[in-house]
């Protein structure tokens, strides 16, 4: 739900990890334009999507788009989250992927296909990825989605304005599970 604390939250989590991992890359995909001020702040850069050119030699990296809301750019969401998945499979650097509004990527087959892939091999790569999204439904209405909350090991949820049945049923929530999350 919008106001509930998930960015800030997201953007905590970038910033500790950057003080407390030696030798962590930090990549940010950030098709809202959130994150680039945590990224420099911790001496990153920001690279935009619409040059298909990734450069992953930064040990911060924030991935922005030049408009948001443009239908063009869900292609270019989900052709970063390959090249970033090739990238971090190719080395053993630890890496934190932070992908915020990633209901764009389950809501585009491709994407989800692509964004599942990389979930499920990021352990292998010593890759953690972080997932922000509005609603768990996002993910609770398809099968890669089902098998990315089976393989992430921890979830975090923070107030929904609405909490829809499939959420219900995966998580087995009880109805006081659900007022409390609503």
């Amino acid at each position: 739900m919008v106001g509930s604390g998930k960015s800030y939250a997201a953007k905590i989590e970038l910033l500790r990890s950057a003080v407390i991992y030696d030798n962590l890359q930090i990549i940010a995909v950030d098709p809202k334009q959130e994150y680039s001020h945590v990224i420099n702040s911790v001496g990153g850069n920001i690279q935009n999507l619409d040059t298909n050119q990734y450069d992953f030699s930064d040990d911060h990296i924030c991935f922005q788009v030049r408009e948001r809301g443009q239908e063009e750019n869900v292609e270019k969401l989900v052709n970063l989250v390959r090249e970033i998945y090739s990238h971090t499979s190719q080395n053993q650097r630890k890496t934190l992927v932070l992908i915020d509004e990633a209901r764009i990527l389950m809501n585009d087959e491709e994407g989800r296909k692509v964004l599942n892939q990389f979930v499920l091999e990021g352990r292998d790569t010593n890759t953690a990825v972080t997932l922000v999204t509005q609603n768990a439904s996002h993910f609770t209405h398809s099968r890669e989605g089902r098998e990315i909350l089976d393989n992430v090991p921890g979830k975090v949820f923070m107030r929904h304005d609405r909490v829809p049945d499939s959420v219900v049923d995966y998580f087995h929530l009880s109805e006081r599970e659900r007022q409390e999350l609503y």
